[in-house]
């Protein structure tokens, strides 16, 4: 059967025929109850005009357009109209078209419609028209018209500067832009991770543009308040000027590859397809959305070199963030040669939700990733994972601050023996982390964290449970402003030291708690602290490995610290090359006298030293002083020189510091204080 040939004129007032005539006004008056009354005048009023076009199959006149040509530059839509048995033809199109090619000028296409007849928004669509706004209609029930725009010829000055500014065009999709612009009354299941978009550094980094799409996609929801609410605040949004009303080759093919059981099983990927095409034909290089199905099939309908990637919110923040080259977290706390920080969009999200899902709280997967996605997108830098050389990922933090307060959004530890020293670690290296950001207070609102984490929080002095919360004290405090306890002329060890791991950094003074000095070459000193070779001559620091509890090994068998003493660590020679500085200092677990073979075995999961070490460091009667010790800090400023010899003999320390000995607890009091001193300079 025969393709009916379709035609379309413009109809000129002196040449056109009467049945023409007839039929236009006859197909008007049909269809009034959508269009709109207009009288025979008003036909006859654009006619003069020649702002009336007919379209007609084999001469017999099947729809008209009906124009006006305001003075604002654009081309009004007053009738469309299509007798229904002519439809599916492309006569509705064609019509708009020519109004387009008779009027060159025009800044764009402009129709009003009702929102309540269903079915026309395909077809404005397929024009190239996307709705803009809404106003009420004549109606007496109260209509609302939804207008329909088309921008025509060149780019405006804002699409020229956005386009020509020389940074990546990233389209977001409608479930992106309504994540971004909803109200907060509307339930969006990924608007966390969506947020991270409007970061301050990213917006700079990008144009953020949408598809015409977007506007017909909004146009849907059938709240009003809602749907002018999206509209207007997604305005923000430079729109795209589509293609596909003109050439829709590309949206077929990739519609093609994704197969017609894809789209029968989720008829959404059609409209985000148009997303798509928009992007490519605009020259995006990202489509962002939160829509698994569309990832996946992008993905497999998109041909190598397409030059667009479709991703999701925090995985377009990774990406950025590594062309920009900003600065990633790097923590001075946990760092060893084993162990280093890296930002958690080194994995997927999948695999980092399968790894550290608490099982213990029946926490599902999905749920973790959801808000791991948040985490990265919001705060990329320091959403991060403690991974070993292999990569194997060992904890997952994520944090923000908000004033004074660090709020840990996930803290986790990866399941296995080493999962409980982890969670100490990771208790203090937050303190670590809030103290160098002058914050006061840590709050642990992952609810979902699991035992293992919740009792390394409450070892380490995390109070109470809604959420669990510590309190930082960064500086040396007189011990009288507190109520310690006394045993005799000393203080009650285990009460300062329960006190200071509550407030750590907090470090209590004018106390007389028993202090040694315990001398240590260099190259120990850098297996024992992680200290590298070059911090020991000069300012540049790194904090312990992983573990917070760490074993030394000596020959001296007198004196031997007691439990919760003060060491100051003095740094002497050796081949390495000489310091002669006091370096750091600790807190002294427990002391006790081994064979070289017993303290290996008994110490050889705390120690960083070998069995050859320690049989080193035997005295003649075969025997080493074992000293466990934790809560070590490396002093910012180390004392060495005439600092530390004016220190000394105001103390009466003699020289020379070659074996570990006791010390006037001022000693320790005034290095300490010296620490302030130098500063404040």
């Amino acid at each position: 059967m025969p393709i009916p040939e379709l035609t379309v004129e413009h109809l000129e007032p002196s040449v056109v025929q009467l049945e023409n005539w007839r039929q236009i006004l006859r197909l008007a008056k049909t269809h009034s109850g959508t269009l709109g009354f207009l009288p025979d005048s008003a036909f006859a009023d654009r006619l003069r005009k020649r702002t009336l076009i007919a379209a007609r199959v084999d001469g017999e006149v099947v729809g008209y357009c009906l124009y006006d040509l305001p003075r604002a530059g654009h081309i009004k839509l007053v009738h469309v109209c299509v007798a229904g048995d002519a439809r599916g033809l492309g006569a509705g199109k064609a019509l708009i078209d020519e109004a387009i090619r008779r009027n060159p000028s025009a800044i764009g296409v402009l129709a009003y419609c009702r929102r309540d007849y269903e079915g026309l928004d395909r077809f404005w669509e397929s024009a190239g028209l996307s709705p803009r706004g809404e106003k009420a209609g004549r109606a007496v029930a109260g209509s609302i018209l939804c207008a329909w725009w088309r921008p025509l010829g060149g780019l405006d000055l804002l699409e020229e500067a956005a386009m020509g500014a020389g940074l990546p065009l990233v389209a977001y999709d409608t479930n992106v832009v309504s994540d971004l612009y909803a109200s907060p009354s509307v339930s969006r299941p990924d608007r966390e991770s969506s947020l991270g978009l409007l970061a301050g550094w990213l917006q700079a980094a990008i144009v953020p543009v949408v598809s015409p799409r977007v506007d017909v996609e909004l146009n849907a929801i059938s709240d009003r308040g809602e749907r002018e609410l999206q509209r207007e605040r997604s305005q923000e949004l430079m729109r795209l000027r589509s293609t596909r009303a003109d050439d829709n080759t590309l949206l077929t093919q990739l519609l093609g590859q994704v197969g017609d059981s894809a789209l029968s099983a989720d008829e959404s990927l059609r409209n985000d397809f148009c997303h798509l095409v928009d992007a490519i034909t605009a020259g995006a290089s990202f489509v962002v959305t939160n829509d698994e199905n569309f990832i996946h099939a992008a993905t497999r309908a998109l041909p190598d070199g397409a030059g667009v990637r479709v991703v999701r919110p925090h995985e377009l923040v990774a990406e950025m963030l590594e062309r920009l080259d900003l600065p990633t977290f790097r923590s001075r706390l946990i760092e060893s040669l084993d162990l280093e920080w890296r930002p958690a969009s080194a994995w997927s999200v999948e695999e980092l939700a399968t790894k550290f899902v608490t099982h213990e709280t029946q926490e599902r997967a999905s749920t973790l990733a959801r808000r791991l996605r948040a985490a990265i997108s919001q705060h990329p830098t320091i959403t991060r994972v403690l991974s070993d050389t292999s990569g194997r990922p060992l904890a997952l933090v994520a944090e923000e601050s908000v004033g004074p307060v660090m709020r840990v959004s996930i803290l986790r530890t990866g399941r296995g023996e080493s999962s409980t020293t982890i969670a100490l670690q990771l208790t203090r290296h937050l303190r670590s982390v809030a103290r160098q950001n002058s914050l006061t207070t840590i709050e642990i609102t992952d609810a979902q964290s699991g035992p293992v984490i919740q009792s390394a929080l409450a070892q380490d002095g995390y109070v109470g449970s809604d959420p669990p919360r510590a309190t930082l004290v960064d500086g040396r405090v007189s011990g009288t402003k507190y109520d310690i306890p006394m045993l005799g002329d000393e203080p009650d060890l285990q009460a300062v030291r329960e006190l200071e791991r509550r407030l750590w950094p907090l470090v209590l003074i004018d106390l007389a708690v028993p202090t040694y000095v315990i001398p240590v070459q260099p190259g120990f000193a850098e297996l024992l602290f992680g200290i590298d070779r070059g911090a020991l001559w000069s300012d540049r620091k790194r904090g312990l490995g992983l573990s917070r509890e760490h074993v030394y090994y000596s020959g001296s068998s007198r004196p031997v610290p007691e439990r919760g003493s003060r060491i100051l660590w003095y740094v002497t020679s050796d081949r390495s090359g000489t310091v002669r500085k006091v370096m750091a200092h600790s807190r002294t677990l427990d002391v006790t006298r081994l064979p070289p073979t017993a303290a290996h075995q008994a110490n050889a999961h705390l120690g960083v030293f070998t069995r050859r070490h320690i049989e080193g460091a035997a005295s003649r009667d075969g025997m080493v002083t074992v000293v466990r010790f934790e809560d070590t800090e490396i002093l910012d400023h180390p004392l060495g020189g005439q600092e530390l010899e004016e220190l000394m003999r105001n103390h009466s320390v003699r020289h020379p510091l070659m074996s570990m000995r006791r010390v006037d607890p001022q000693f320790f009091d005034s290095i300490l204080r010296r620490q302030q001193q130098l500063g404040a300079r």
